[in-house]
Formats: structure tokens, C-alpha cells, sequence
């Protein structure tokens, strides 16, 4: 599809002459007599290029002009105008029209500035899309380096070996813990690296809107489907699409998908004909997909194609010698504005070291991001650590009264201290069990008398 044409005039004979001449170019488009209508076409999306007469009643050409950049900067409007109006032309020129056209103009002239409008348009969007992809890679490498732990140099070998391959990728671990990165690093570190990546949350579109954005669709393929659109295989081909979430992909998108890759085949909805791509698929998920075929939820014809290489990202309590690096690393990306960044105390790193993460890198940017942001001296401590994580701050073991006169089992003095720190902290068994540096089972067999030293 060349690009999507809204025509907005309130003479039906002028919006009749410019379908006829654009529709036979091989343009979509789209009609609307007056200011309102163009509006409510433009929010519906896919508008590359709007053609409004400047005389409406109502909402005069100007002010659909203005709002139409407020509501996308980067559609292209081409102002048209009687003789005697090329004043108010060159203003609308100034408030950000692509060019005007006086009536009455050649259709050559119209065909050279439709043609004009639409190549800025599209250098536009690749010109966003770059800036995207440079950010996003810039962040991945960023991350990626950050960590010398054993677990994380065998997932990042593992993303090194798999990049160049070509073939579908299966990332899978916790919320957070960093399976876009590792997505991203593969699209970066292959041979596609300089092509499109394309991200699609699987999770957070309802059914059909999942299937429309990944396969596209025909004009009038359903209710609201206005105008034809490109699907993220197609906008992805030569270069990656990533679906993240595949769990949550609806049963009638899954073997669409599998179609897609044994075969590179898809159709849009609404459509006949069939449309190919070479996309590579990269999905991940938090979700066991082996429960979900058990559970009939996900196909086991669909797992095994996508789980070609399979890398598991480890949560960040298995790489726990990574968090002072992550730390340094994500103070420097997120520091306060104007003036030296604060410095964590040895003792408030080693509570950020050992604390689980249940959120990841994730949690742990944003917990960085607000001690930095709240932080008003050089050096954040551990009560300001303990404070945002909602953690007791607990007295050092040489701070604790000595309570046991004579020679005693050692198992002994072991459940006593339990006790005591379990007091200390106000009867909190997790709390207990975190300043303790043990689980909570292991806390309640301390105090069953289960545990001795031997």
C-alpha cells in the first residue's frame, strides 16, 4: 500500500474528482465533508496524508489543520485554496502544511505534491523508528555488560551462540528479570541487526485486536475497520518480531502463527490473497507453556516450533554478586538532577545484595531510582534501604545481650538467637527469616527444635 489519503471538503464533486485520480495511483482513502468528520477519520489511525479545503462551514481548514498535527505530528497536510486565499495558505504553511494547492490545479501538480508529502511522511516514521531502535539498543548493550556472575555469562553466551542462527528463540523466566534485554540482544547480535525490531506485548490487546496487529487487515474486515493496515509480520520482515507474553496468545492467533512460521505465509483479515515475510520470531513468556498444553491452553505443535533455542533468564536473587554493579550501573543512567550522586553505605548494598528481588531488575531500577531521587545527603544508608523495602532494621549479632551464663549446646544458643531476633522485629517470621539470611521453613524448624549443628 502506497499510503493513506484523507480528503476533506465540503463539495462532494471536488471529493469525487480526487478519489477518481488517487484511487487510480494505488492510494487508500478516506472522505469527509466537513472539520468534524475529518477528525473523527484521523483518530481511527493509519492517515498519512490529509487534503483540506480551507473554506468549510464550521471547522474552517485552518483548525483542522491544527488539530490534526496536535494529533499526529508527522501526518503531512496539503492545504487547498481558491485564488485570493494564498495569504491564508502560506500562514497554514507556517502552522505546519506540507504545501497548498490553489483551485484550480492541474492534477500533474496534485499528483507531484500527493507523491512529495507521502515520501516526508515515510522518512519521517523510518527517521522515529531509528531513533527507537538506537535508544533501544543502546540500552541492551548497556545492561547486557553489567554483571560478572556465572549465571549471567552463561546467558549471555547462550545469547551469543543463538544470535546468528536465524531461527525462532524461546526466552522464558520471571517478570523482570530481563527478557526484552535478552530479545533485543539477539536481534543486535545478528545478522538482522541493522533491519527492523518489533515488539508486541501479546498480553495486552484483546483477541482480535492481537490478530490484527500481528497479520494486518482489509478495509471493513470488521467494526472499525476503516482503512486497510499493515500487520507487524509485514512491518517486521527482513528483521525480528518479538512477542512477548506468547502465553497469552488466543488459541485462533496460535495456529495462525504456526503457519507463519513453517511457512512464512499469512493472510490479513479480510483478505484472500496471501502475504509473506521472513520475519524472525523471538517470543518469551513467565508462564510454564508445558502446564499450559497440558491444560489445553497452548499448542504443543506451537511450543515445539518456537522452542527451537530455548534460553532461560535467571531472577536476580541467583545473581545476587550482579547487584552492586546493577546499582552503580542504574544511579549513573537515573542520578539526580544537578550535583554529585549519593554513595550507598556498605551496609545498606549488602541489603539491597541480599533482599529476594521478587520483581527483578525491574524492582530494583525503580528502588534505585527512588532512594537516588529522595536522597538528600552524600550517602544512603541502610535505614533509608530498609525504609522503601519495608524491612526491620535489625540490630548486628555483637549488639545482642549476653543471655546465656555458662557453657550451653550450641543448637541451643542457635534456637534462642531465633527467638530473640524474632522478637526484635515484632514476631515477623519473614522479616525474621530475612535478617537472618534463611527461609522461613528454616525458621520455623529452628524453633521446632529441628535443627542442630551436629
Amino acid at each position: 500500500m502506497k499510503g493513506h489519503i484523507l480528503i476533506v471538503d465540503d463539495e462532494a464533486l471536488y471529493r469525487q474528482l480526487l478519489t477518481s485520480r488517487l484511487g487510480r495511483s494505488g492510494y487508500a482513502l478516506s472522505e469527509a465533508g466537513d472539520g468534524e468528520a475529518a477528525l473523527a477519520r484521523a483518530q481511527d489511525g493509519g492517515v498519512d496524508l490529509a487534503l483540506v479545503d480551507i473554506k468549510m462551514p464550521g471547522m474552517d481548514g485552518i483548525e483542522v489543520l491544527k488539530r490534526l498535527k496536535q494529533f499526529d505530528p508527522l501526518m503531512e497536510v496539503v492545504i487547498l485554496t481558491g485564488h485570493g486565499n494564498v495569504d491564508t495558505a502560506i500562514a497554514a504553511m507556517k502552522l505546519g502544511a506540507f504545501d497548498y494547492l490553489s483551485k484550480p490545479y492541474k492534477l500533474t501538480e496534485l499528483d507531484i505534491v500527493v507523491e512529495r508529502a507521502l515520501e516526508k511522511r515515510s522518512l519521517a516514521r523510518r527517521c522515529a523508528a531509528l531513533s527507537a531502535e538506537v535508544a533501544h539498543r543502546r540500552v541492551c548493550d548497556e545492561v547486557a555488560v553489567v554483571g560478572r556472575s556465572p549465571v549471567w555469562q552463561k546467558t549471555l553466551e547462550l545469547v551469543r551462540r543463538a544470535a546468528p542462527l536465524d531461527m525462532p528463540v524461546l526466552v522464558t523466566g520471571e517478570s523482570g528479570a530481563g527478557k526484552e534485554v535478552v530479545a533485543g540482544l539477539l536481534h543486535r547480535w545478528s545478522g538482522r541487526g541493522a533491519e527492523a525490531y518489533v515488539p508486541l506485548n501479546c498480553g495486552l490487546l484483546d483477541d482480535e485486536l492481537v490478530e490484527s496487529e500481528l497479520f494486518g487487515h482489509k478495509r471493513g474486515a470488521f467494526s472499525g475497520a476503516t482503512a486497510d493496515k499493515e500487520g507487524l509480520f509485514e512491518v517486521a520482515s527482513g528483521g525480528t518480531l518479538f512477542l512477548d507474553e506468547i502465553g497469552e496468545l488466543p488459541a485462533a492467533c496460535q495456529a495462525k502463527l504456526l503457519r507463519v512460521l513453517d511457512s512464512g505465509e499469512f493472510r490479513q483479515l479480510g483478505a484472500t490473497a496471501l502475504r509473506r515475510t521472513n520475519a524472525r520470531v523471538i517470543a518469551a513468556t513467565h508462564r510454564d507453556l508445558d502446564a499450559l498444553v497440558g491444560l489445553g491452553k497452548f499448542r504443543h505443535d506451537l511450543l515445539y516450533r518456537l522452542n527451537v533455542v530455548h534460553i532461560p533468564v535467571p531472577p536476580l536473587r541467583e545473581r545476587r554478586e550482579d547487584v552492586p554493579l546493577l546499582v552503580e550501573h542504574l544511579m549513573r543512567r537515573k542520578g539526580r538532577a544537578g550535583g554529585e550522586l549519593p554513595r550507598f553505605s556498605e551496609a545498606a548494598m549488602g541489603r539491597l545484595a541480599a533482599y529476594p528481588w521478587p520483581g527483578n531488575v525491574r524492582e530494583l531500577r525503580n528502588i534505585v531510582e527512588r532512594l537516588v531521587a529522595f536522597s538528600d545527603g552524600a550517602c544512603i544508608d541502610e535505614g533509608a534501604v530498609c525504609s522503601v523495602l519495608n524491612l526491620p532494621v535489625v540490630a548486628p549479632a555483637t549488639a545482642v545481650p549476653r543471655a546465656f551464663p555458662g557453657i550451653v549446646p550450641l543448637d541451643d544458643f542457635e534456637r534462642d538467637y531465633v527467638v530473640w531476633v524474632l522478637d526484635e522485629v515484632g514476631g515477623n517470621v519473614s522479616a525474621a527469616a530475612q535478617a537472618l539470611g534463611v527461609s522461613r521453613s528454616t525458621v520455623y524448624r529452628f524453633l521446632r527444635g529441628e535443627l542442630a549443628t551436629g
